[in-house]
């Protein structure tokens, strides 16, 4: 991914003094550019995504969701591992399990769990066993590559090998019959035996344990309180990875087939048959049996797989060559879309995390980070590259699973936070955008929702935001019902109609007298242009205040800039193209507006309008969505980014980003079903951003759009 130098193509901006006729150009970054003098660095990244864990394998937030779907445990394995078979295979093998990696020392007990029970023998190499009761501590410390066994105080015994037996076990030695529990540094472990030894120093503890009941007894990687189903394909992958591990042959970092963590898998010993609804984990394991000696296995060719798992993905799993470096073929991207249900995955489904400059900085290894460009998916759609670039234009890239680890996110299914905003039709669409922004209050703003009449409600943003009121839509003849109820809901007080008869006929005033509103006020002039001048006069603004400039017959151009003129508390004036209105001249003179941002280009207003207004700033693009964009990066330094509304810019939905205006959020005009490559640049250029808000139903903006714009 590399960086070219040129103007952006599509995003101008244009300061013109009205008296010396001077004009700086590029003040946005040109396409391509990496950061700019007037791209600042962002102290903090806002992160969104979803799931948790690396993503191969089988997500168990998707088994458990399938499980209460009614799956059994062989479609539920074999939906998650590709081409597998699921045959019965011996299991019975004495399984190295390392519960101590890299101690220093470490401290052993018993307890008994039947009369006559607590004994342990502990034996030094080949040197007489020494045993002891529950009421004894044992203590085991590191000198050179030996190990010091103390019982109490006193030393027993200095070896290489540490045997442990304990009451109750398979091969207790002269401990005895009764049940009992080993403690190791204060865990229990019912099963086995045990030894200690020095490796590289530090002393390692392992439990040998015989893998078809004992270890998957003390397997600990699902709640089990879960579905029976769901436990059963957990323990089929927990064997099935343990046999994987056992064929492997013993590490020698702690001479263990697997250790007790997420390194391999959770291992709890006692507390997870014994702890709450461990008697189902129990008869899951029993359920996954074929024999005393044998079990389910998850095989490809015939040979077990490594069976991974995880807590949940973002929608789909992972292929494991995106994540790792070998191409699995029983480890493919699948659906998971269990994961992304938060009924069912209520902590991960959707997660966020505020990530500091520095954090991220360091993990590209640049000084700085001022864009970050996550677009590069994998399959699965999580993070396959991402690339930062520094304030000095220089890039850095990192694999989606390394920046997941080096950030401390729980996944790679790294995007945007987001949340839509729609109704049934652009009425009861306007009632659940103004619940966004106002959820309650006793004041509304009524504007034409009609194609026709449009151009009244498009300067009404400002004047709804400084009431604190939602915008909602009549009609010539009345009001919707979404409207109608929306008003009676808040207990509505105080109506302001924008617009004259011609757009909200006398039936929309009764209606609302009859919703319980006791005063309406109508504002509204002899045209579009009287009208906007009408609003600005009812906001009642202090002299001096900057404005807004749109061409009257440019809709989406003024509705694009609606919002941050709202955050700012501009009010927006209309001009023709070629002339300034008498109206619009006297507001501007009124008003004493010391400058103006006038939206559009010399074909949308006239260098001669441009001449006279007062200190102007041209803003536009080479169409309505690149002229959205244009505005959103002009107002993006005074205009907090917490939520940026995407909404569409095509007729006739474009109505709906009419409401939006209110909320005081910058504003993304989209086509309904792509995201233009200069929306994508100007969201990475501002990774601080909290949250997308999409305006209206996936058929003005569709699935596919909002996609691109999280994963921008």
């Amino acid at each position: 991914m590399t960086a070219t130098k040129g103007r952006r193509p599509g995003l101008r901006v244009a300061l013109l003094a009205a008296v010396a006729g001077a004009v700086l150009a590029g003040l946005l970054p040109p396409t391509g550019t990496p950061a700019s003098a007037a791209v600042t660095v962002p102290a903090t990244f806002h992160l969104g995504g979803g799931g948790f864990g690396h993503g191969v394998g089988m997500s168990q937030y998707g088994a458990y969701g399938m499980a209460k779907e009614g799956a059994g445990v062989g479609t539920i394995l074999t939906h998650y591992y590709t081409g597998i078979a699921l045959p019965a295979l011996p299991d019975a093998q004495e399984l190295r399990v390392n519960l101590l990696h890299g101690a220093t020392t470490a401290t052993l007990g018993s307890t008994a769990l039947a009369a006559g029970g607590g004994g342990v023998e502990v034996t030094v190499d080949r040197q007489p066993p020494v045993l002891g009761t529950a009421a004894d501590t044992w203590t085991l410390s590191v000198s050179g590559s030996s190990v010091v066994v103390r019982k109490g105080s006193v030393v027993v015994g200095t070896g290489s090998i540490i045997s442990i037996r304990w009451s109750g076990t398979r091969n207790p030695g002269t401990a005895g019959s009764a049940a009992t529990l080993l403690l190791v540094d204060g865990s229990s472990y019912r099963y086995g035996t045990a030894d200690a030894r020095v490796v590289a120093g530090r002393l390692e503890v392992v439990n040998v344990v015989r893998l078809h009941e004992e270890y998957l007894r003390g397997v600990a990687e699902m709640p089990s309180s879960w579905p029976a189903a769901a436990l059963q394909a957990q323990v089929v992958a927990a064997r099935t990875y343990a046999l994987n591990r056992y064929n492997g042959g013993l590490r020698s970092s702690c001479v263990c087939h697997v250790y007790d963590s997420v390194s391999d898998l959770v291992f709890a010993g006692w507390a997870k048959e014994s702890g709450p609804f461990g008697a189902q984990w129990v008869a899951a394991v029993t359920a996954t049996s074929r024999s005393a000696t044998t079990g389910l296995v998850a095989t490809y060719g015939g040979t077990p797989i490594s069976a991974f798992f995880f807590s949940s993905s973002g929608g789909r799993t992972q292929n494991s060559e995106d994540v790792w470096s070998s191409a699995l073929p029983y480890a493919r991207s699948v659906d998971d879309h269990w994961s992304s249900d938060p009924a069912i995955n209520p902590t991960y489904a959707a997660w966020e995390r505020d990530v500091s400059q520095s954090a991220v900085a360091a993990a590209f290894g640049l000084p700085d980070v001022v864009r970050l460009d996550l677009s590069d998916r994998a399959v699965s759609g999580s993070v396959d590259t991402a690339t930062a670039w520094s304030s000095a234009s220089v890039s850095a890239t990192l694999r989606g699973a390394d920046l997941r680890s080096r950030l401390g996110l729980p996944s790679a299914y790294v995007r945007r936070p987001y949340a839509r905003a729609y109704g049934a039709d652009r009425y009861a669409t306007a009632v659940a955008v103004g619940r966004v922004g106002s959820p309650s209050g006793t004041g509304v703003v009524v504007v034409s929702g009609d194609n026709a009449h449009l151009v009244d409600g498009m300067v009404a943003a400002p004047l709804a935001r400084l009431k604190g009121a939602p915008i909602l839509f009549g009609t010539r003849t009345g009001l919707p019902e979404a409207t109608r109820a929306e008003v009676v809901r808040r207990g509505a007080t105080t109506a302001w109609l924008v617009g004259g008869t011609g757009a909200l006929g006398g039936a929309v005033e009764s209606a609302l007298r009859a919703s319980g509103v006791s005063t309406v006020v109508r504002i509204a002039g002899a045209d579009r242009y009287a009208t906007a001048a009408a609003v600005a006069e009812a906001m009642a603004l202090p002299a001096g205040r900057p404005a807004v400039v749109a061409n009257g017959s440019s809709v989406a151009d003024a509705l694009a800039a609606s919002g941050p003129a709202a955050y700012k508390g501009r009010p927006i004036l209309l001009v023709g193209a070629t002339t300034v209105p008498p109206a619009t001249a006297q507001a501007l003179a009124d008003l004493a507006v010391p400058s103006v941002v006038v939206l559009g280009g010399p074909s949308v207003v006239s260098d001669g309008v441009l001449a006279a207004l007062p200190a102007p700033l041209r803003v536009f693009g080479d169409d309505r969505y690149a002229t959205s964009a244009a505005v959103a990066a002009y107002f993006s330094p005074a205009v907090p980014q917490s939520t940026v509304v995407i909404a569409s810019g095509a007729d006739p939905s474009l109505v709906d980003s009419l409401a939006a205006g209110a909320l005081g959020d910058l504003m993304l005009l989209t086509p309904p079903t792509t995201l233009p490559a200069g929306h994508a640049r100007w969201l990475q250029d501002r990774p601080g951003i909290g949250r997308l808000l999409v305006v209206g139903g996936t058929a003005v903006v569709a699935s596919g759009v909002v996609t691109a714009a999280r994963n921008a």
